[in-house]
């Protein structure tokens, strides 16, 4: 059930405003970028890794974020 809503969210997310993110199994997934101007950099950095967990089935990766 979990997934199921992660994913869903991925997809309606996806849908208004998003950036790409490539995860560590290779899959490119669009994330809304809208919601997290809230959020410190660690938070942003622990939802990232939940949906890479989410979509390679893995949650014990590291993850390189590019800023500009």
């Amino acid at each position: 059930m979990k997934k199921t809503l992660l994913i869903g969210a991925l997809f309606v997310a996806g849908i208004v405003s998003a950036f790409p993110f490539r995860t560590s199994c290779g899959t490119v997934i669009q994330v809304n970028d809208s919601g997290m101007g809230d959020m410190t950099y660690d938070q942003v950095i622990k939802t990232l890794k939940l949906m890479n967990g989410v979509v390679c089935g893995t949650t014990n990766v590291s993850i390189t974020i590019y800023q500009h």
